[in-house]
């Protein structure tokens, strides 16, 4: 069995045209690496992908993930950069369980895959068919959250320093493997369990929701 963390990065669709009633928004960075049975990368994958509904990046998507139009100007479009990774992980030949920090990631390519008349194959469909794990469900879940935790919250939380960039597609799936490598250990799973508990204790009341969630994604809608 073989794991993969994916997160992907996405501009903005124009406003105004058919295409945004299917998809909001288009994936312009696919990173994601791959774990053996005991949670340790073995390999990484990661690729621009150059956008088909907009004519350049939006300044505040460039300003967030460091991503210019330069640097999609020669991406594969996203049907070839999808078949690039879907490729990669079952280029193992193993079983693949996917996840992602949030369902968000997976609706994207869904409706993309719609947008963009993608056609998957047999064996890509166990990919792409069934939903990704969203780990950060998981996260909330297992700690007794109702709201949304961020990524970098959650490893601040778990006394993990993030490594790279925030929004950077493969640094945010590498950082979400370490998260998860600690939620599938149970020693280390107790210890951050003390960490949180103690990190929410002292955390002011007045602060709690802006400290501890993200409303990032409904800034976004």
């Amino acid at each position: 069995m073989k794991h993969i963390v994916v997160d992907l990065e996405m501009n903005n669709v124009k406003k105004n045209t058919e295409a945004k009633r299917i998809s909001r928004m288009e994936t312009i960075e696919i990173g994601a690496v791959m774990l053996d049975d005991n949670l340790q990368e073995i390999a990484s994958f990661r690729t621009y992908v150059k956008p088909e509904y907009n004519d350049a990046i939006e300044k505040k998507i460039s300003n967030l993930t460091g991503i210019t139009d330069d640097m999609v100007a020669n991406a594969p479009k996203f049907n070839e950069a999808l078949k690039m990774f879907t490729n990669w992980c079952l280029g193992t030949g193993d079983d693949v369980t996917i996840y992602a920090w949030s369902d968000t990631d997976y609706n994207q390519i869904k409706g993309e895959m719609i947008l963009k008349k993608y056609e998957a194959s047999e064996d890509e469909k166990t990919l792409l068919d069934n939903k990704w794990s969203d780990f950060q469900k998981e996260f909330d879940s297992n700690l007794g959250f109702e709201r949304q935790v961020s990524l970098k919250k959650a490893l601040e939380m778990a006394g993990i320093d993030f490594k790279g960039r925030a929004h950077d597609a493969l640094d945010d799936a590498r950082n979400t493997a370490e998260l998860l490598n600690i939620f599938r250990d149970e020693e280390k799973f107790s210890t951050t369990l003390k960490k949180i508990k103690e990190a929410m204790e002292s955390t002011p009341i007045g602060c709690t929701l802006g400290e501890l969630f993200d409303f990032s994604l409904v800034a976004c809608s």
